[in-house]
C-alpha cells in the first residue's frame, strides 16, 4: 500500500480546536462535503463540553467543513526535496524555516510539503506519521513564494535532483519532469486558494480513498 501525501485547508479557528483535540481532528480529516446531522448534533454538545462554546457557530459552519483535500499521491517526499533541497523523513524534518533564500543559488527554499509544527496528539496516534500544521500567515507566505518559481527554474531543480541519486520515497526518475510540474502547480494553486480565503493548512500522510472528498482543479490538467 502506497503512502500518500495530503494537504487540507482549515479555518484558523478550527485549527485551534484540532491542535488540542484528536477526536475533532480525525473527524475533520475524514469529513465529507458536509457532516451528517447526527454528527453535527453530537459535535455541538462535545465541543460545548470541551469549552469551545464561544466559537461554536464559526467552527461548525457548513462551509468550514466543506473543503476538499489535495492528494499528491506518492510524490510528497520528492516534492519536498524539489522545494527544499532536504531529503529528511517526515518525522525527522524539522527545518528552521517556512520560506528562506538559498544565497549560493539565489533560489527560494519552501517548506510547504513537510513543514509546520506537528500536532502533539497525533505523535504515535496516526497510522503513518504525525499531522503537521501551518498557520494562516505561514500559508500566505508559502503561497507567495510558490508563485515566484517559474517552469524553467522548476525543471532545473528536477534535473539537478535526478543527478544526485537521492534516498527519496519513490525515486524522482520513476516519473518524468512534466508529472512533477503538474503536482507543483496543484500545490501552488491549492495554497493560493487557501491564502485567498485566509485559511491555515494541515499536512499529513495516509490513504483516504472513499472516506472523504478530494479537491480538483480541472484548469491545471
Amino acid at each position: 500500500m502506497a503512502i500518500e501525501g495530503n494537504f487540507k485547508q482549515i479555518s484558523p479557528l478550527l485549527l485551534e480546536v484540532v491542535i488540542q483535540d484528536l477526536y475533532v481532528l480525525e473527524l475533520y480529516l475524514a469529513a465529507k462535503e458536509t457532516l451528517e446531522i447526527e454528527e453535527i448534533e453530537y459535535l455541538f454538545t462535545y465541543l460545548e463540553y470541551q469549552g469551545f462554546d464561544d466559537i461554536l457557530d464559526n467552527i461548525l459552519a457548513n462551509d468550514v467543513w466543506k473543503i476538499g483535500r489535495l492528494d499528491i499521491d506518492i510524490h510528497w517526499h520528492a516534492m519536498h526535496y524539489l522545494l527544499t533541497e532536504n531529503s529528511s523523513s517526515w518525522e525527522e524534518c524539522n527545518l528552521p524555516f517556512v520560506v528562506t533564500k538559498e544565497e549560493n543559488k539565489n533560489c527560494l527554499l519552501i517548506n510547504g510539503v513537510m513543514g509546520g509544527q506537528p500536532i502533539q496528539e497525533t505523535i504515535g496516534n496516526m497510522n503513518f506519521a504525525p499531522v503537521k500544521y501551518l498557520t494562516q500567515n505561514e500559508t500566505q507566505e508559502i503561497s507567495e513564494a510558490l508563485h515566484q518559481i517559474s517552469k524553467k527554474e522548476f525543471e532545473f531543480r528536477y534535473i539537478e535532483a535526478c543527478k544526485l541519486n537521492l534516498n527519496i520515497y519513490k525515486a524522482l526518475w520513476d516519473e518524468d519532469y512534466e508529472d512533477y510540474w503538474y503536482w507543483f502547480r496543484c500545490i501552488a494553486k491549492y495554497y493560493e486558494i487557501a491564502a485567498e480565503k485566509e485559511r491555515a493548512m494541515l499536512l499529513y500522510l495516509g490513504c483516504f480513498h472513499g472516506i472523504d472528498f478530494e479537491w480538483e482543479d480541472l484548469s491545471i490538467i
